[in-house]
């Protein structure tokens, strides 16, 4: 399994709350709420494993619920587009990711102005 590279604060800056951990701290847990809609980001860092789930209050399972296993990279971008977070698929990189280079291919997560959850490819795959 690859090592997950990314930076915690730079998620708290996009996110805007600080994650609960595990017992353990293996894990960080972001909760973002919006209205009646609830988003989930636990990321096992050890494990380079990313989940996002979305709920909505009145229901009793998620709405969405998307899990990377083996992610190598979370990064976050700020450009015209606005600012979001960028996690990269498994095998995105032939080697280890450094943190800075622009990931490929994955998923993207915007929460400002609202949840949004896109595939995302910069070029063919």
């Amino acid at each position: 399994m690859p090592q997950l590279i990314w930076d915690p604060s730079d998620l708290f800056a996009v996110l805007g709350v600080i994650p609960s951990h595990d017992e353990y701290e293996t894990s960080h847990q972001y909760l973002i709420e919006q209205g009646s809609l609830r988003l989930e980001l636990t990321i096992w860092q050890y494990d380079s494993d990313v989940e996002i789930q979305m709920w909505v209050a009145s229901l009793p399972k998620p709405i969405i619920k998307y899990t990377l296993l083996g992610c190598p990279g979370i990064r976050v971008v700020n450009d015209k587009r606005g600012t979001f977070v960028e996690f990269a698929a498994s095998n995105a990189f032939t080697g280890r990711y450094d943190g800075y280079s622009v990931i490929p291919y994955g998923l993207r997560l915007w929460v400002d102005p609202q949840f949004f959850l896109e595939p995302f490819s910069y070029g063919p795959v």
